[in-house]
């Protein structure tokens, strides 16, 4: 051997050495599991005494991801896989030395609870990028995921397969039947598909894994063992229906005398039907008429002092299942994304399909539908022969109408037009290393009422691509990022307003980049990301680009809060996985971020920090630390000129107790300090009980006090305002105070039983100190009404509302405005009886109530305030919804 090849040996030795040994024992490439094809399928009771499960090598020698990586599992467990023409059957002896302590806390379908738990891991194409998650706990409770990009789950998919469980003295025993028709899977003579299987022992806070993948490497569909000898084995064709029939009563309060509309009840029946379709063996329709979400939980109550909207999460059935072909847009490759407030818009947001009616109209009494009827939708979901994943989503919403009344004559006007909305999804990996993807979105509605059509788009269209590529061979480095433009068209009018809208402003005195075009009759623009990551080992990093140009709009099918903006980021981070001293895991980052509008003016400049750790106990704290210095702020003033954002620190501590107890506490306390005399405060606690199997309890008391030192309240046009470009931008000083408490109860008596209750009081009372206008641009100075300049305030006339006189002799006009102090009183509950009675038929119960009262005085009474929450009046509803399952193939 010659002396370049000894010290070539030397080298690959002495890094193997300095490897873990579970990485030195994989490194010759993944274990194989082997399948067997069954004459006689077992059945599936959680017994595996049958002949069926006897013949097969058990894979075994599983090694933990937690608590010690890499050592050997503290109990032994068997897996058997077998198959035939209808579905794959897995089996698992999970053994235990102490069978009694293995726990066994019931949940919900797909909620993941503190519970031991048996999890198989799919990639049926072996593509190394997708696959499927199949788990069980040990009280026999199913959860199911998609696997997409790689490492990502998507809880949404619900599947049809059967398990069962059973505990004997030697530990557990598990058995699945997936039906192949639930997945998704090329035929072929010979197939190698990937596997994997995770067991979690919660007591020690275990996970042990049949194919180790370490905390510092990415990846899963990638890292997965092989499952050999599949023969013969062709995908079936699928067609299942699920019909479904609702009923609803709705109790509302309060009773107006007059009202036409209201006498304190109405009822409604409807009935629909879901679809599933096989196209090809891997290609999936999936179609809904009049579909209806009345079991869905309700959204939160929230109190939003700014201009910009609030988004909430899609939790619909049909638009969440598989939802994440249509997202992850510029986000390919990546295992970690970053932001940095970077306000990025969605380009596709599920919840515009079906939304509140957005025509508005005055009159002393008004029925208006709360939603838009959704006529039909359908998508389209899997892969083509050419390595295509595809995404495909249409949706017709219906013409809506509100009716209006005066007491005397009622008419109707359209509030919503009849509207189509689409969406277009496709990725393909380009070998190895690299991969590109597009994404399309279209609205088009039909206009009737010129109202209508002066306040929306009448066609709305937006197309990006995407893209990553894995610089190295071990995927450590990835570049990835994306670009997209926006067309919408419409009336001048409705331009009109949407360059004056919140996201863009174009009316800004002071932007010379943007200008506001009354006769424009479309506005387009663009979005673009880039980023690098190194995302694996100890040391982690993200640096990205980005930007938004004014005339983005996306909000018919997406969700935009602001554009005119530019920024960057830089952020390491340093991570230890594994047990070291005091700490199971410990990580500490930094970041330093950036962000223009498209004047080159710095919107944002900030540094934030942050560390976290579980200790030896279990426990987990984090701190993060932000600082943001003084800079330009172009939407404070609503449209108006440009003002200084006040500069800010920051701090927030959590704790979080031994999730493995009975008890779970956690606490988090934030506190942010403003310039000029602005701050706010943040609590919270959270309790998590599980003082039986059946039953968790959670209680989360929050606290916020805000100190604004200018919250925008009105602008008023007065030509002599020269200094403000004719215009009065009035703001005051505002002391907000909060209390929410969100509580969640379940009682689930059987994996297929459940009742679920979601409680949400809110108080929230603002009281304005100061009332005060902008004294001139790129200053963060004002003139304070009743103190500075001869002007005057008082109280409206009947005191309704304040008169401000701006310069109280001098020749302004006096102007009023509506009374700015407020107390909101809120509850939202939601109860949800859910009773699975046989394999994917389900019938619901659901009550939910809404209570909301509102008042002017400002002050904060929590004692007065609580007793007015559950006595304001009250929205009741009562569903009864019950579908059914048929498998017709």
């Amino acid at each position: 051997m010659g002396s370049r090849a000894v010290t070539l040996h030397l080298l690959l030795v002495g890094a193997m050495s300095s490897l873990p040994s579970w990485a030195v024992a994989q490194a010759g490439g993944p274990r194989e599991v082997h399948a067997v094809r069954f004459v006689t399928p077992p059945v599936v009771d959680g017994r595996l005494d049958e002949a069926a499960w006897q013949g097969i090598a058990p894979a075994s020698g599983f090694l933990q991801r937690d608590p010690v990586q890499g050592e050997p599992a503290s109990e032994d467990t068997e897996v058997r896989v077998g198959y035939d023409d209808q579905a794959l059957y897995v089996s698992a002896r999970l053994r235990d030395r102490e069978p009694s302590a293995i726990v066994r806390q019931l949940s919900r379908r797909d909620v993941a609870v503190e519970a031991d738990a048996f999890l198989v891991y799919l990639d049926p194409h072996h593509d190394h990028l997708t696959g499927a998650q199949f788990g069980v706990s040990a009280a026999g409770v199913q959860r199911d995921a998609l696997i997409y990009n790689d490492q990502f789950l998507d809880p949404t998919w619900d599947a049809v397969w059967a398990s069962a469980v059973r505990i004997d003295d030697e530990g557990w025993t598990v058995e699945m039947r997936i039906p192949l028709s639930q997945l998704r899977f090329t035929a072929s003579d010979r197939a190698t598909w990937g596997i994997n299987v995770q067991r979690v022992i919660q007591r020690r806070n275990e996970s042990d894994w049949l194919e180790l993948v370490g905390k510092n490497e990415p990846g899963l569909a990638s890292r997965m063992a092989h499952l050999d000898d599949i023969v013969g084995i062709r995908p079936p064709g699928t067609l299942e229906l699920m019909p479904y029939a609702t009923s609803r009563a709705e109790f509302i309060e309060p009773l107006v005398p007059g009202n036409p509309f209201n006498d304190g009840t109405r009822g409604f029946a409807a009935a629909g039907m879901d679809l599933k379709y096989g196209v090809t063996s891997n290609l999936t329709l999936d179609a809904t008429f009049n579909p209806d979400f009345g079991q869905v939980e309700v959204d939160p109550a929230v109190v939003n002092l700014t201009q910009f909207e609030v988004f909430f999460e899609e939790r619909r059935p049909f638009f969440t299942e598989g939802a994440k072909v249509f997202g992850n847009f510029g986000r390919s490759g990546a295992s970690e994304y970053w932001g940095f407030f970077r306000p990025e818009p969605t380009l596709f947001y599920s919840r515009r399909i079906g939304r509140a009616p957005q025509g508005r109209y005055a009159s002393p009494y008004l029925d208006a539908p709360s939603t838009t009827t959704i006529l039909g939708a359908g998508k389209l979901v899997g892969r083509t022969r050419r390595g295509w994943t595809i995404g495909a989503l249409n949706a017709v919403t219906g013409r809506e109408q509100a009716r209006l009344s005066n007491g005397v004559q009622t008419i109707e006007r359209d509030v919503e037009p009849l509207t189509n909305y689409a969406v277009v999804r496709a990725q393909r990996e380009l070998g190895a290393r690299a991969g590109i993807g597009l994404l399309g979105t279209s609205v088009v509605r039909e206009g009737r009422e010129a109202q209508l059509e002066n306040a929306l788009t009448s066609r709305a269209h937006m197309l990006g691509m995407d893209g990553h590529w894995f610089l190295d061979a071990s995927r450590r480095w990835v570049l990835h990022g994306g670009i997209a433009g926006s067309r919408v068209e419409g009336t001048a009018a409705a331009m009109t307003r949407l360059q004056r809208a919140e996201q863009r402003y174009y009316q800004r005195p002071d932007a010379p980049h943007v200008s506001l075009d009354p006769t424009a009759t479309s506005l387009s623009g663009w979005t673009g990301q880039a980023n690098l990551n190194k995302q694996g080992g100890n040391i982690t990093a993200n640096f990205g680009v980005w930007g938004m140009s004014p005339g983005l709009e996306v909000n018919d099918l997406g969700f935009s809060t602001q554009t005119d903006r530019a920024g960057g980021h830089a952020m390491v981070q340093f991570r230890k996985l594994i047990p070291s001293g005091w700490t199971r895991e410990r990580t500490a980052w930094v970041s330093k971020w950036w962000t223009w509008n498209y004047g080159a003016e710095l919107q944002g400049d900030g540094w934030q920090g942050a560390m976290s750790a579980q200790w030896r106990n279990f426990w987990r704290t984090s701190l993060t630390l932000t600082h943001a210095r003084r800079v330009w702020d172009d939407k404070l003033t609503r449209g108006g000129p440009t003002v200084i954002r006040p500069g800010s620190v920051g701090a927030q501590f959590s704790v979080l107790s031994d999730n493995r107890k009975v008890a779970v506490v956690g606490t988090d306390l934030g506190y942010t300090a403003r310039q000029y005399g602005a701050s706010a405060l943040t609590a919270g606690v959270s309790v998590a009980l599980r003082p039986a199997p059946a039953v968790t309890l959670s209680v989360g008391p929050a606290y916020r006090r805000n100190i604004v030192a200018a919250q925008y309240l009105s602008t008023v046009d007065d030509p002599l305002a020269t200094q403000t470009y004719g215009r009065r931008y009035v703001f005051g000083e505002l002391d907000q105070t909060e209390v929410s408490m969100v509580t969640r109860l379940s009682l689930v008596t059987s994996p297929r039983t459940s009742l679920q209750v979601f409680l949400q009081p809110l108080v929230s009372a603002g009281d304005f100190g100061a009332i005060k206008e902008v004294a001139a641009p790129r200053t963060f100075a004002f003139v304070r009404y009743g103190e500075d300049a001869g002007s005057t305030i008082a109280p409206g006339p009947a005191g309704q509302g304040l008169v401000i006189d701006p310069d109280g002799a001098g020749a302004a006009a006096p102007f009023a405005i509506a009374q700015p102090d407020f107390n909101i009183r809120s509850l939202r509950a939601n109860t949800v009886f859910r009773w699975e009675f046989r394999p994917g038929s389900t019938l619901f119960v659901v009550w939910t109530q809404n209570r909301r009262d509102t008042g002017l005085t400002g002050a904060f009474d929590l004692g007065d305030d609580a007793g007015r929450v559950f006595s304001a009046p009250a929205d009741d509803v009562l569903l009864v919804k019950m579908s059914y399952w048929f498998g017709l193939r």
